[in-house]
């Protein structure tokens, strides 16, 4: 485990989006990029809670149940995924 803070250069333009990003979600930039990095490296300390996988099962239920969104939707979706609305 390391010890102590470290810093990462990224190109400008990257570090625009994610500060654009984590302005829309209401997060520090450093807690953005922590939580990219924990989720990347599989180290994300949500994935070991067990109430993160039973609403993950209640989400996969209900899916099920009520047969989710068109696959036209769900499209839709992806085409604009990660663009502001």
């Amino acid at each position: 485990m390391a010890d102590g803070d470290h810093t990462l250069k990224i190109n400008a333009a990257l570090a625009e989006r994610m500060k654009a990003v984590s302005d829309d979600l209401g997060k520090s930039l450093d807690e953005y990029a922590t939580q990219l990095l924990d989720a990347f490296t599989g180290l994300d300390p949500r994935k070991h809670d067990e109430a993160y996988w039973e609403e993950v099962q209640r989400i996969c239920d209900e899916t099920e149940r009520d047969g989710g969104i068109p696959w036209e939707q769900a499209q839709a979706r992806l085409r604009n995924f990660g663009q502001k609305r």
